[in-house]
């Protein structure tokens, strides 16, 4: 179908708009996400009212409804910001069907799954490949800082260190005396899991203290950026940390106090992933096939 080719062509153009978009601003224009919304509807309205076939748009708002729902879950957990929770809206417009044009070119695995949903699991998937990628990458850049500050957190942390590998070796010398096989390997595993969890979390929060974290003029704020202290002026609490990010009245409120600096944390530019997994979700369809 012609409108197939149209979406696909409106939602790889606004992945890459938006891509390109975060990079330059650290944003997603909230026009960019809300016309790809408007634009995927009205055309498969048109489609379903030329042709009778009201399935093509009545899946695109129950995939609004849904993505609206598990957007707002991504963003409320601190995952994801709102450009990104609205993008994942916008594709599940875009892409509420995979298109049937691309079927004589690539053999995509879709498993009688919402296409939506593969494109938010491949998403899932490389987001942690990339962020993973990214946080070494900016550790290297940023060495000497990330050093600093992973040692200042492995000694603000070694009393619960200790008590951790005390368990995981309990852990391990349980599962050496234990019989059962499955209960052995798994105690083994939760031991390890719990060390590995331990340093990573050391890992992420020195690579956040020393390489995200930077101090700007309200001037430079935008809607969403997330404030790392609460801010005070005369000794009196102004603005405490803001829960989602700030919004426009209260960087309003900093530039009307003339507070002169802020210090904000900041985020990975995830859109990268967005347009990735969308690429791979229209080449492979689900990728976790490809591993069971």
């Amino acid at each position: 179908m012609v409108i197939d080719l149209i979406l696909l062509i409106l939602g790889l153009a606004g992945l890459l708009i938006a891509t390109y978009s975060d990079k330059k601003t650290t944003e997603i224009p909230d026009w960019l996400n809300f016309s790809l919304i408007a634009s995927g509807l009205s055309l498969r309205a048109l489609y379903s009212i030329t042709y009778n076939d009201f399935f093509y748009i009545k899946i695109a708002l129950i995939n609004l409804v849904i993505f609206y729902l598990i957007g707002n879950i991504m963003f409320y957990s601190k995952q994801w910001g709102g450009g990104d929770a609205k993008l994942l809206m916008a594709l599940s417009v875009v892409f509420a069907t995979y298109p049937k044009q691309l079927l004589n070119i690539f053999s995509p695995r879709l498993d009688n799954i919402y296409f939506p949903a593969i494109i938010f699991l491949n998403i899932l998937i490389i987001g942690m490949i990339y962020s993973l990628i990214f946080t070494i990458y900016i550790s290297l850049k940023h060495k000497k800082d990330f050093l600093r500050e992973y040692n200042l957190y492995l000694k603000k942390t070694k009393n619960p260190r200790k008590i951790i590998l005390i368990l995981s070796i309990l852990l391990i010398v349980l599962a050496i005396i234990v019989n059962n096989f499955l209960s052995r390997i798994s105690l083994f595993f939760i031991a390890i899991a719990i060390l590995l969890f331990l340093y990573l979390w050391i890992y992420i929060k020195s690579v956040e203290k020393s390489c995200m974290y930077k101090t700007i003029k309200p001037s430079e704020l935008i809607e969403g950026d997330w404030l790392t202290k609460n801010i005070y002026k005369n000794s009196k609490l102004l603005l405490k940390i803001p829960m989602y990010g700030l919004n426009k009245e209260q960087i309003s409120l900093l530039k009307k106090n003339k507070i002169q600096k802020v210090e904000i944390k900041e985020g990975i530019i995830f859109t990268p992933t967005f347009l990735i997994a969308t690429i791979i979700s229209l080449i492979f369809g689900n990728i976790i096939s490809y591993f069971l």
